[in-house]
C-alpha cells in the first residue's frame, strides 16, 4: 500500500518498481560467494549498494553483538590453526564454490573427521 502523504511516496514507488524489474529479469544473478562486511569491500556489499541508500547499507551490514552459541548456553569454544598455502587455497575455493563460510567448511570437516558416519 502506498502512503500518498509522504513526499517521497512516488519516488519510493519508482525505486521499488525498478528494483522489482531488475531482480525479476532473466539475466539477474547474485554474485557467487559474495560476502558482505561492514565498511569493507566485497562483491556482496557492492551488490547491495545498488539497491540501498548508504544509511540502509550501513544498518544492514552493522555487526551485532556476536554470533549465537553453537553449543547451547554460553560462549562456544574457539580454535585457531595455521595451514599451508595450498591447503588454505583449497579451503577458500571450496567455501566459495559452495557459498559457505570458511568457518562452516572447517566445522564440517572436523565433524566428519572426529564423528565419522557408517
Amino acid at each position: 500500500m502506498t502512503d500518498t502523504k509522504r513526499p517521497t511516496a512516488h519516488a519510493d514507488d519508482a525505486h521499488f518498481d525498478e528494483l522489482s524489474r531488475r531482480v525479476e529479469s532473466a539475466d539477474f544473478a547474485l554474485p557467487r560467494g559474495a560476502k558482505v562486511r561492514s565498511g569493507g569491500p566485497g562483491a556482496g556489499r557492492d551488490f547491495l549498494a545498488q539497491y540501498m541508500s548508504p544509511d540502509e547499507l550501513d544498518a544492514a551490514t552493522r555487526r551485532g553483538r556476536g554470533r549465537p552459541s553453537l553449543s547451547g548456553a554460553g560462549k562456544s569454544p574457539s580454535r585457531q590453526t595455521r595451514l599451508p598455502h595450498d591447503l588454505d587455497d583449497l579451503l577458500v575455493e571450496r567455501a566459495n564454490r559452495e557459498g559457505r563460510s570458511i568457518s562452516d567448511v572447517l566445522r564440517a570437516a572436523v565433524e566428519d573427521y572426529l564423528r565419522p558416519t557408517g
